[in-house]
């Protein structure tokens, strides 16, 4: 005759409740003091600006984050603790109760001590968000439906995480730990992985993966619900919630194959030692390379070292922690390492003498669609915009580009040599390949600009490059108004907001722009500031927001239509301003010192000649910038006193000086 008993045992539900029923009343106290009550504390403060709590994520966010995840992680561990002790695992499993039975009873108790407080935390949100009238038109009831699902998942999903964890290891240290590595391992080890390449593989890019690696740590991807107004789409919730029931799954399975007597082992499962210990190795292996390689700016001898030394290190701690014991030092402990290290060998030696062919791949013309050669984190900002097509079709762009690729392969050594030199206008370049088949062959280099600049020159002078720029870019929107900051200290800032203006200054600047040649971008060209484009709220939320045109001085169409207009006196500093120009010359190596401010350089010059002549005042102020990123560039460095009495700090590059100021200082 079957067995007519349920499968519920109300005896397990109830000792859950009496034992770690405080859990759930923790939750919802923490809750209820991190949503509703701010809601009111919110309602009752002065100054609030309402809609910047776009959801209910918004509330308190910190403290959202820490009870997600710390009490459903507690209460997995609380709740499946007697599968780590020898005598409550032993009394358990002698019931007549099936183990399934054990394992779901317990399942539903932590279920239900974490999903009422978020369904009770939901309910009070909502009467009080409606007696808050200024969230009413915001904080809306699909609105507190998404956060209650969303909270609910995520709850649920860590505790399902945190479950299979336990059922792996036989100490509740060692199930907090993990669980915790778990939610960071993917992510981490991914990322030491790309950055290893980064300096492995010469060119190696990690543009088109950087995008992708949020989504392999959940606490990242659901901290960026907020921070990038990233919400979660339909087919994430889809996968978290497979997620969480695969767990549970694989739980209830490792808990029925789990061995009793394998209470406070660190790894219960012979299966998982190895990957344990050798996955501790070679995350120790390469956090040891990416430390020494970082800190030692790029030397090949200090990358080996910290692969070595993060390999022994690895590997004995992970054997201290399997065996719980510091007396591993023998033979026989050590044969796992001597095969591990042979593989790391091959792997490095095939990628150091690059059989794949990966550093001096270039695709033939007739496989390539389109490329971009531009910044690399430009087309990071990009990737996820369909509005902007910053590739180009262009066949003579296309071979330019691939002539470009082919001096950064024949100059590889040459170019490594100067990555470490600051006197010099290194810049994280890309170049990637559409190519006809649909795939993106993308190589990312770190250029010494100036020495390439033969090769730079068809590219940069091209329509193509230009317009793949951001400052091009949002020309093409539409815009509300354009101002003008300049870096002098008396000029105004000028904003334009007719219609007709801004259409006539779009066009300018976007003739001023394709005008640009090659020495404009290698050199830090002079400019009186900058130019700000307004638009509307979706410009707003695009990559090209917050990106500022360099008001350069060679704008020569754009200084006459603001002078016909009358913006011109007010837009910036000009002759009738300054009174005399004092000019010194400093000879200190300021890379090395790493001064970079320049009216701290100036007092550092010996010799000080005063300038009063117009002629000369004027190409000074035309030929200066106000600041200095690479100071072995600048041996001149001047101070302009204003009519006003006030001084104003400049330098000039080397290659810019008046010959009557040069030779002031050649005498």
């Amino acid at each position: 005759m079957k067995s007519k008993k349920s499968f519920f045992n109300m005896s397990i539900i109830k000792q859950d409740f009496r034992q770690n029923g405080w859990i759930g009343i923790a939750y919802l106290l923490c809750l209820l003091f991190a949503v509703p009550l701010e809601i009111l504390q919110l309602s009752s403060q002065k100054y609030v600006i309402f809609k910047d709590y776009q959801n209910y994520f918004f509330i308190n966010t910190d403290l959202q984050i820490i009870f997600l995840f710390i009490i459903p992680v507690a209460a997995g561990l609380l709740l499946f603790r007697y599968i780590q002790n020898e005598a409550s695992v032993d009394m358990i499993h002698s019931l007549p109760i099936r183990r399934e039975a054990i394992f779901f009873n317990h399942l539903i108790s932590g279920l239900l001590l974490l999903i009422l407080p978020v369904i009770v935390t939901s309910i009070t949100t909502f009467f009080v968000t409606k007696s808050v009238k200024e969230f009413n038109s915001i904080l809306t009831g699909s609105e507190l439906l998404s956060w209650t699902g969303i909270y609910l998942l995520m709850t649920c999903l860590l505790f399902s995480i945190t479950i299979t964890i336990g059922m792996m290891t036989g100490m509740s240290s060692a199930q907090a730990i993990l669980t915790y590595i778990f939610l960071f391992l993917p992510v981490g080890l991914v990322t030491l992985i790309i950055y290893n390449f980064s300096f492995l593989l010469y060119g190696f890019s990690s543009a088109f993966i950087e995008k992708k690696i949020e989504y392999l740590s959940l606490f990242i991807r659901y901290l960026n619900i907020n921070s990038y107004d990233m919400p979660f789409t339909a087919k994430e919730i889809l996968i978290y919630t497979l997620i969480t029931i695969i767990l549970i799954f694989i739980g209830l399975m490792l808990y029925k194959a789990r061995h009793l007597e394998r209470a406070t082992d660190v790894i219960v499962f012979p299966l998982l030692r190895p990957i344990f210990k050798y996955g501790m190795t070679l995350c120790s292996m390469l956090l040891g390379g990416t430390y020494f390689y970082s800190t030692t700016n790029g030397v090949w001898g200090w990358l080996i070292f910290g692969y070595i030394s993060g390999v022994f290190l690895g590997y004995i701690i992970a054997e201290m922690i399997l065996q719980k014991s510091w007396r591993i030092f023998h033979i026989r402990a050590f044969t796992g390492l001597i095969g591990f290290s042979i593989i790391v060998i091959i792997i490095l030696g095939v990628i150091k003498t690059d059989l794949l062919n990966f550093e001096k791949k270039i695709p033939s013309l007739d496989e390539v669609s389109e490329v971009y050669f531009g910044n690399s984190y430009l087309l990071n900002d990009f990737l996820d915009y369909k509005d902007y097509d910053i590739f180009s079709e262009s066949k003579e762009y296309i071979e330019a580009v691939r002539n470009l690729h082919q001096s950064i392969i024949d100059d590889k050594e040459f170019i490594l040599s100067k990555r470490n030199d600051s006197s010099l206008n290194s810049q994280d370049m890309i170049i990637a390949y559409r190519l006809e088949n649909g795939k993106i062959l993308s190589r990312e280099y770190n250029l010494p600009l100036q020495f390439l600049e033969d090769e730079l020159k068809p590219i940069m002078d091209s329509k193509e490059y230009k317009k793949s720029l951001p400052e091009f870019l949002q020309l093409q929107n539409e815009t509300r108004s354009i101002e003008f900051e300049s870096n002098d200290p008396i000029a105004k800032q000028i904003v334009i907001n007719d219609k007709k203006e801004i259409n006539e200054l779009k066009q300018i600047l976007e003739e001023e722009l394709l005008n640009m040649t090659v020495d404009d971008f290698l050199s830090p060209s002079p400019a009186w500031g900058y130019i700000t484009l307004n638009g509307t709220q979706i410009f707003e939320n695009s990559p090209l927001s917050g990106y500022p045109i360099d008001w350069l001085k060679s704008f020569n169409h754009l200084s006459s239509w603001l002078d016909k207009h009358g913006y011109l006196s007010d837009a910036h500093i000009n002759i009738n301003h300054i009174k005399q120009a004092q000019v010194t010359m400093v000879d200190e190596n300021l890379d090395e010192l790493e001064i970079y401010d320049i009216e701290e350089i100036y007092p550092m010059g010996e010799t000080v000649h005063t300038i009063t002549d117009k002629a000369v005042l004027t190409e000074l102020l035309e030929k200066s910038i106000d600041s200095v990123d690479y100071p072995s560039q600048n041996k001149y460095y001047i101070k302009f006193t204003l009519t006003n009495g006030t001084h104003w700090f400049v330098t000039i590059a080397n290659d810019r000086v008046p010959k009557k100021v040069s030779n002031l200082f050649n005498q």
